[in-house]
């Protein structure tokens, strides 16, 4: 009977073998309900910081309006990182995670040499990554992000960590555009591109024209119904400081977030019963 029985038995074996081998491969990691931590990278832009204003409390750049879409839509997140921009008291009004790696007027290498450090100690799922609006080395920015992003997929490799990078290609520094963003923008993508083999995955998110930001020099109006109508970058706003052609206002933060939303839920998973 045992001889009779061994190949039926050995076939049975290799059945279960082969269906976990399938269940691992088409299961993915995060399933509906888990909270998946995302890492915002980046400078003064994702701070929210304008100059030194406004208080603390109040920098929260496009990740406010970000984790309030994602937590409203039933999405389980956790922001993570060292810096705390927008940090407030949990039973404030308009509390949200403000955790990030943000270093207002911050250049690429310092803010990848951060990155590295963070990368371990909080294990980010996701991260969103808007660099290289600071300093005029346009040339060497691609070179600098591209070094960025062998930082992070090292990480993934040794950890064994899967993580997914929502990088952006950066939005415009003067009304109208300008020439230098726009190249460094075409020749990131060119980077990107050109990696294969990574375990990271890498996703473009088009800051620069597809989340319509409104460049105009029209200075936003603060008392307008809704708020800041007119351009999308900061105005007059601040006693003693000019026109700020160079980060955007409350609703050109939001047209951020909504971008980054968009991508987001393509690779996030299944959102939990809404709030």
């Amino acid at each position: 009977m045992e001889l009779t029985n061994q190949p039926n038995q050995v076939k049975m074996k290799l059945l279960r073998i082969s269906t976990f081998l399938l269940l691992s491969i088409i299961i993915p990691i995060a399933r509906a309900g888990d909270t998946v931590k995302i890492m915002p990278v980046g400078n003064s832009i994702t701070a929210g910081e304008h100059y030194g204003f406004p208080a603390v409390e109040e920098r929260t750049g496009y990740r406010k309006a970000l984790y309030d879409m994602l937590t409203d839509n039933g999405y389980h997140v956790d922001f993570v990182g060292s810096q705390n921009h927008g940090m407030r008291p949990e039973d404030t009004d308009g509390w949200f995670d403000w955790n990030c790696e943000a270093y207002p007027g911050w250049k690429i290498p310092a803010i990848a040499e951060r990155v590295e450090v963070a990368l371990p100690k909080y294990n980010p799922d996701i991260l969103l990554a808007h660099v290289g609006t600071n300093g005029r080395d346009w040339g060497d920015k691609p070179a600098q992000v591209n070094h960025m992003l062998d930082i992070i997929n090292e990480y993934s490799v040794e950890a064994d960590h899967s993580v997914t990078v929502l990088l952006s290609l950066i939005i415009n520094r003067y009304n109208g555009g300008h020439a230098a963003s726009t190249q460094f923008n075409r020749e990131l993508a060119k980077k990107v591109a050109a990696r294969t083999g990574d375990k990271i995955k890498i996703l473009l998110v088009d800051m620069e024209t597809g989340a319509g930001l409104d460049y105009s020099d029209k200075p936003p109006d603060p008392d307008a119904v809704p708020p800041y109508a007119g351009g999308d970058m900061w105005g007059e706003t601040y006693k003693g400081v000019a026109y700020d052609k160079y980060h955007p206002n409350d609703k050109g933060n939001k047209k951020m977030a909504i971008k980054y939303y968009e991508k987001l839920v393509k690779v996030l998973p299944e959102p939990s019963a809404c709030k």
